[in-house]
Parts: C-alpha cells; sequence; structure tokens
C-alpha cells in the first residue's frame, strides 16, 4: 500500500480573514500588514481568493482575501508576529488543527498507509522558538537559555549548547544611571523610558497574563540593539528586558540628555 503525504493529498490553507479573527484585527489591517512585508521581501505574496459576504444593506458582495498554503505556512507566522506576537500560540494552534484533520482523513479506509504519522509537533516548536527569538530580538545568552529549556521540556540533551557566549558587559538603565548620581536615576518610568522609546531606542511590547489581562514590558528596537540588547526576563521568559552596553551608554546618554532638554517646556528645568 503506498505511503501518502498529507499536503499532496489534501490542501490545507489559512485565509487572510481567519488570520483577522483569530488575533482579534481588523481584515484591511492584515491585508496592509501582508502587502507592506510582501513589499520588503520578508514574505513571498500569498494567493488571492474571493470570499463572498453580505453587506449591511443586504446585498452579496465579494471580499479579496490572501490565502496561506501549508508550504507557506511560516509566512502566516511572521504576518501574526508583526501583528500581536501574543497571538501566535493561537495560529499554531489553528494550523494544528488542520494538520490533525487532514490526518484523520488520510488515516480512513480508502486512503489509509501502512505506517503514517504527521510529524509536525517539534518542528513547530523549533519555529515558534524561532519566531519569539527575531520577534523579540532577543540576545545570543537568552537565545541559548530558550533552546536549553526546549530540550529540557523534550527530554532531549542540551549539552552540545554552548555554557555561554562573549557578549559585552550589561545593565539595566536604573542602575547604570545611579551610580553616577544622575538626576534621571529616578525617573527611569516616567521620563527616561518614555524619552527612549520617542527616540526609537526602546518599543513597547505587550503579552496575555493568566487571567488575559495584558502585561507591557520594555523592549530594544533594532536601533536600539547598538546600545544594548534584549534578554529574557528573570520574572517571565514570555517578556524581555533591555539591558545596555556599560562601554556605550556614555553616548547614550548624552542622546538622552538632548533629547529630553530640546523637548521640555521653555522656562522649566529638565532635570
Amino acid at each position: 500500500m503506498e505511503t501518502y503525504n498529507s499536503t499532496s493529498v489534501l490542501t490545507i490553507t489559512m485565509t487572510s480573514r481567519e488570520i483577522a479573527d483569530l488575533v482579534e484585527k481588523r481584515h484591511s489591517d492584515v491585508k496592509r500588514t501582508i502587502d507592506m512585508l510582501v513589499a520588503r521581501g520578508t514574505i513571498l505574496k500569498p494567493q488571492i481568493a474571493f470570499l463572498e459576504e453580505i453587506s449591511n444593506l443586504g446585498l452579496p458582495i465579494k471580499r479579496e482575501i490572501y490565502v496561506f498554503d501549508h508550504a507557506h505556512k511560516r509566512d502566516s507566522f511572521i504576518v501574526v508576529a508583526q501583528l500581536s506576537p501574543e497571538f501566535t500560540a493561537k495560529l499554531v494552534d489553528r494550523w494544528q488543527e488542520l494538520e490533525a484533520a487532514a490526518a484523520s482523513t488520510l488515516q480512513q479506509p480508502s486512503i489509509q498507509s501502512d505506517a503514517y504519522t504527521l510529524p509536525y509537533q517539534p518542528a513547530i516548536e523549533i519555529q515558534i522558538a524561532e519566531l519569539a527569538m527575531r520577534t523579540l530580538k532577543m540576545s545570543d545568552t537568552s537565545k541559548i537559555r530558550m533552546l536549553a529549556l526546549l530540550c529540557e521540556t523534550k527530554g532531549s540533551k542540551s549539552n552540545f549548547l554552548p555554557d555561554y557566549v562573549d557578549e559585552s558587559l550589561v545593565r539595566a538603565i536604573t542602575p547604570l544611571l545611579k551610580e553616577i548620581g544622575h538626576p534621571l536615576g529616578s525617573q527611569v518610568a516616567k521620563k527616561v523610558n518614555p524619552a527612549l522609546e520617542a527616540m526609537g531606542i526602546l518599543q513597547h511590547l505587550s503579552r496575555k497574563g493568566r487571567n488575559n489581562e495584558i502585561k507591557w514590558f520594555w523592549n530594544l528596537t533594532d536601533e536600539g540593539l547598538q546600545y544594548g540588547r534584549n534578554e529574557t526576563s528573570p520574572n517571565n521568559p514570555r517578556e524581555t528586558q533591555p539591558l545596555f552596553f556599560v562601554e556605550r551608554f556614555p553616548e547614550l546618554l548624552k542622546r538622552l540628555e538632548a533629547y529630553i532638554d530640546s523637548n521640555a517646556l521653555p522656562g522649566t528645568n529638565s532635570q
């Protein structure tokens, strides 16, 4: 009896409409994000299809949607990471539902193979880890920590991973400021972080907590990575915390002071 592959027998797809429902975004916003990623060359342009819907006037209209096939599943992960990183797990769950349904269909008597397996689980978990590393711009140390944890959860050995990487000395910004007696050391949350965000050094990311509440955390942008690196938070591995290079901190501090001074109200003291 022949052995069948799921993607060769059944077509598994994910549409931009389904993605919009999963991440709780407008479909137009999802399409706009896809177009932007295609223009950047980050993902390939997905197939176009048309979905018939009923308008508010009760008339049938056709909506253009994008369709990701199984071969381009990774592109759909990138789209969701761009829109809402915290919803990536929901997308993975949806793909698994589709793949499991395909496997169930293949195991019907008419096309059942002698030894059919669907080994998608480990691959998806690795893809999630890689996606998190890219999205959160993790440091090499944090990447190794995440890979070691993945090996541990799967009962695999992680002794092939290095014990450490040669990275520059980093510290949190509050102790760096307080060590030199800078007045901004007591205004990190109120003034420093918002200023660094406005400068394009930091960005605010979010995740869902255990009770579905939104948890916010700071993350260094691509520009900010010249001044530090993102480490996984000791409080929660799903968050990062920005740590700054000790050697380059004086340069960043000059930029920070200049920005705060230039944006201070006339007649006020920026300190």
